[in-house]
C-alpha cells in the first residue's frame, strides 16, 4: 500500500482526460487547446476544491511545454514591483519552445494597480506568452483585465463522479470499504477531491477503511459531527457543535455545508431548509457577531 502522505499527490490528475469535469463543453474546449497546440490566456474561477489548479497543471503538461517556459507566481505574495519586476522580465524573453506561460494563483488577491499592469503586459507579450489565472471570486477582477482572458467558470463536481474516483483509488491500493464509510468522506470532504483523498488515505489502515469515529484525529473536524447531527434531526446538538469547534473564519462555510447535505438534513420541508439558510448566509457578512448568527440560524432549522 502507498503511504498515506502521497495518495494526495499520486493521485492527482496529470492529464485532462484524469480530470473530473462538472461540464463536458468544458472538457472539449480544453482538449480543443491541446489538439491544436496553442492556448489562449485563460482566466478559470470557482470556489476552492473545483480543480481549477489541477487543470492548470495538467493543461500545460498536456501542451508540452517546457518547464523553463512556465512560471507561477501566487498573487497574494506579490507586490506591485515584485510583479513588474519577475513577471514582465519572463514573458518579455524568447521562449524556449513555442510560447511561455505564466500561471496566476489567487489571481483575485492582486491590487487594482497590479491589474492595471498585467494589462498592458498581457497586450504586449500577447505573440510569445500566455497567461493562465484561477480564482474564487472573478467579480473582483477588473472588467479591462478580464476582457484579455478566455473565462471559463467551475461548478462543484458530481458527486457520483468522486465516488467512481475514489472507489477506483481504494482498488488501486487494495483497501476494503464499507459504502456508508466511503459516502461519509465524500459527503465532509465535497467539493474538495484533495481533501477527501486525504480522508481516505488518513483512514485506510491493514487494507480497510475505517469509519471516522476510529481516527481520534477526525473527532475534532466538525463537519463529521455536523453530518451526524443533521441526519438525526438534532439541531440542539448541531448548534452547540459548531460554535464550539468551528472557527469564526469557517462560519461562512458550515451555510455551504448545510446546502451542500441538504438532502441529508432531517427536516419536514427541505425548501423551507434552504431559504433559511440562504436568509442567514445574507446576513453573515452583515451581523456583529457570526457566532450568535449562526445559533440562529439552527434554531430556525430545528423548527422546521
Amino acid at each position: 500500500m502507498a503511504k498515506h502522505s502521497v495518495w494526495e499527490e499520486k493521485y492527482r490528475p496529470r492529464t485532462l482526460s484524469d480530470v473530473i469535469f462538472r461540464d463536458e463543453r468544458q472538457r472539449l474546449e480544453f482538449q480543443k487547446f491541446v489538439e491544436d497546440q496553442n492556448v489562449p490566456s485563460i482566466l478559470m474561477s470557482g470556489i476552492q476544491g473545483t480543480g481549477k489548479t489541477t487543470i492548470s497543471r495538467a493543461l500545460i503538461r498536456d501542451l508540452n511545454i517546457d518547464p523553463a517556459d512556465v512560471l507561477k507566481i501566487n498573487c497574494s505574495d506579490k507586490k506591485i514591483e515584485a510583479l513588474r519586476n519577475e513577471v514582465t522580465s519572463f514573458a518579455m524573453t524568447s521562449p524556449l519552445g513555442k510560447i511561455k506561460i505564466v500561471r496566476l494563483e489567487e489571481f483575485d488577491r492582486l491590487s487594482l494597480d497590479a491589474q492595471g499592469l498585467l494589462r498592458s503586459l498581457i497586450e504586449d507579450t500577447s505573440a510569445t506568452c500566455r497567461f493562465i489565472a484561477t480564482c474564487n471570486y472573478v467579480n473582483l477582477i477588473i472588467p479591462a483585465l478580464r476582457s484579455r482572458f478566455q473565462e471559463f467558470f467551475f461548478h462543484t463536481p458530481d458527486k457520483e463522479k468522486i465516488a467512481e474516483r475514489m472507489v477506483d483509488i481504494l482498488a488501486k491500493e487494495n483497501v476494503d470499504f464499507e459504502p456508508d464509510d466511503l459516502l461519509t468522506y465524500i459527503d465532509v470532504g465535497y467539493p474538495d477531491i484533495r481533501k477527501t483523498i486525504s480522508f481516505l488515505s488518513q483512514n485506510s489502515r491493514k487494507g480497510k477503511l475505517h469509519p471516522h469515529t476510529d481516527n481520534a484525529s477526525n473527532a475534532a473536524d466538525w463537519k463529521f459531527g455536523l453530518l451526524d447531527c443533521i441526519s438525526k434531526g438534532d439541531f440542539k446538538s448541531a448548534r452547540k457543535l459548531v460554535c464550539e469547534s468551528s472557527t469564526r473564519e469557517e462560519h461562512e462555510d458550515v451555510y455551504k455545508f448545510l446546502y451542500q447535505n441538504i438532502e441529508k438534513m432531517k427536516v419536514a420541508d427541505k425548501e423551507s431548509a434552504i431559504v433559511t439558510i440562504a436568509d442567514f448566509l445574507y446576513k453573515h457578512s452583515l451581523v456583529a457577531d457570526t457566532e450568535i448568527n449562526l445559533a440562529a440560524c439552527m434554531i430556525q432549522l430545528g423548527k422546521l
